[in-house]
């Protein structure tokens, strides 16, 4: 259960209403982390917008940013943001089983989503633990452009996962069903996790 007050969609006004209608016209329903923030409008103003900026920016792709975001998600455990990633993962294409690969335990096969994943990881677990190894590794790989919005992804859903956490943020009832096994790479694979 929620440590504060998740605002209702019904009880909004003003800009918190238009931002509450607008993403409940393209997800189908208002994300409890919404619901959080609405309780600073001028900062939920501030934030969507700079999170759908980051979240739909074509410099990497859905793909690649499901992957980054997943990984983080899975490096601190955020089980909401694993939820709600894995069916964004699913949207942009991925099988459940590559969704499990941005686990700690599998890994993917394409050289920069393995990076990808291993630059979440380590980026999420220590904020100065991208080694001089690691990031000349990823400048072969991958466009300064692509580098700044993929550690864009990871922060934000650093940001994101430790606000969910510390004011114990549930996954909404319409995702809950799917959240435990979305968490686990043998659901993934063996095809049950499905979001």
């Amino acid at each position: 259960m929620a440590a504060i007050k998740l605002v209702d969609p019904s009880e909004a006004s003003g800009q918190v209403a238009f931002i509450f209608q607008k993403v409940e016209q393209q997800y189908g329903f208002t994300p409890n982390i919404l619901r959080a923030i609405a309780n600073c409008p001028d900062l939920l103003a501030t934030f969507v917008p700079f999170w759908a900026a980051i979240y739909e920016s074509p410099v990497i792709g859905s793909r690649l940013r499901a992957i980054a975001a997943l990984a983080t998600a899975r490096a601190h455990d955020c089980n909401y943001c694993v939820s709600h990633m894995s069916a964004s993962a699913l949207k942009a294409g991925m099988t459940p089983a590559e969704i499990a690969a941005t686990s700690p335990d599998c890994r993917p096969t394409d050289e920069k989503e393995i990076l990808a994943v291993e630059f979440a990881h380590a980026l999420t677990r220590d904020s100065s633990g991208v080694s001089d190894e690691m990031l000349r590794k990823l400048k072969e790989r991958f466009t300064d452009a692509e580098l700044v919005n993929l550690a864009l992804v990871v922060g934000l859903y650093n940001l994101t996962g430790r606000l969910l956490k510390a004011l114990r943020i549930d996954v909404e009832a319409v995702l809950q069903a799917n959240a435990a096994s979305a968490r686990t790479p043998e659901a993934a694979m063996s095809g049950s996790g499905k979001v």
